[in-house]
């Protein structure tokens, strides 16, 4: 009986040769006998049935003709045998920086596999090659050599880990891969609808706002998820362009503040009005950052309102009121921005006005 190999343990790593001895004796062959049969040599039967010979498509075939055992099933132990073996090749081969990574990272790859109902297997080795799948690498030690290939934006003034980033990156796209594609994307209609963005600011729900956001943005053929942040991963999000002309977008929650994540979804979707999506899409270039910031400032709170409002100096909440009535969003918007700016201290009292996002 053949015993099913799971390539976790070389002893249990079954090569096709035992199973062919047992189909002699089963049959009352000896190997000479078969050697005769099959045209070949004692001496090739023998090592094949110490596993020293693999058996080969010609063998296999003549195996078929000799015993009347399909020549299919002998290549599929032969298939599955050198699977597991290079499976425990691989896991014997895992190096003690490997598993540094895979540390730093397993549960970004828990959230990932999650989003497909499996589980990280408990066992560190088996991790990494999960880990290696979802990310679709070789070893997770090549992840800084392909990262000119990522598609995310890093914000200023704080740490990225381009691993953590790679991975985070992956993450989006397998909840992009839970929305149906667009057929096409309407650049124009897009553009004009923008504003439309502001009234979701409103909502109290925010799970329901999400919910809609999502809905808005695919009716412009844009899809758009939000995911967990991650330390060391990237503050905005990305936005990217498909092989079909539709668009993705994926942001993060993070800091919780209700304004943060409004700039960030405008910080992208700056990037989508100004088709930045060069070299699939990254951009590590500052002025292409700060032309994206100044679009998202400006889509928010118009420039000229926002500059008459600041040298006046008057930042009571009746006039911080009426400059968020005046352009169409809640007042917190307009205190993230005078505390951004340096008008208001980051402690002021209206923080507290500043609704909280958590991860849903």
């Amino acid at each position: 009986m053949v015993r099913k190999a799971t390539g976790s343990f070389r002893d249990i790593i079954i090569h096709p040769g035992e199973t062919l001895k047992e189909a002699l004796e089963d049959r009352g062959i000896t190997q000479k006998q078969l050697a005769k049969s099959v045209g070949m040599t004692e001496q090739h039967i023998s090592r094949v049935i110490q596993g020293r010979n693999n058996i080969s498509g010609a063998f296999a075939r003549k195996l078929e003709y000799a015993l009347g055992i399909p020549a299919s099933f002998w290549m599929n132990l032969q298939r599955n045998y050198d699977l597991d073996l290079a499976e425990y090749e691989d896991r014997m081969s895992i190096k003690a920086e490997e598993y540094d990574v895979f540390k730093g990272i397993s549960d970004i790859i828990e959230e990932i596999l999650s989003t497909k109902g499996e589980r990280l297997d408990g066992d560190r080795a088996l991790g990494v090659m999960q880990a290696r799948r979802e990310l679709r690498v070789a070893s997770l030690l090549n992840i800084p050599s392909i990262m000119e290939q990522v598609l995310y934006r890093k914000s200023k003034g704080t740490d990225v880990d381009e691993i953590v980033t790679f991975a985070w990156q992956r993450l989006c796209e397998c909840y992009l891969d839970g929305v149906p594609l667009p057929d096409a994307y309407d650049e124009r209609m897009f553009e004009m609808s923008v504003e439309e963005i502001k009234l979701f600011m409103f909502d109290a729900d925010f799970n329901d706002t999400i919910r809609r956001l999502r809905e808005f943005f695919l009716s412009f053929g844009i899809r758009f998820v939000v995911v967990k942040h991650y330390r060391g991963a990237p503050v905005h999000g990305m936005a990217r362009k498909n092989m079909n002309g539709t668009v993705d977008l994926c942001l993060t929650i993070r800091g919780s503040r209700a304004d943060i994540f409004w700039f960030s979804l405008f910080h992208e979707v700056a990037h989508i009005l100004h088709g930045d999506f060069a070299n699939n899409g990254v951009f590590h270039d500052e002025d292409v950052e700060k032309k994206a910031d100044g679009k998202a400032a400006d889509l928010l709170i118009s420039a000229k309102s926002y500059s008459d409002f600041v040298t006046r100096g008057d930042f009571s909440w009746e006039s911080i009121s009426a400059l968020a009535d005046r352009n169409g969003v809640p007042e917190y918007i307009v205190i993230g921005r005078l505390q951004n700016d340096g008008h208001l201290p980051w402690q002021h009292h209206y923080s507290s006005r500043i609704p909280r996002y958590k991860w849903l």
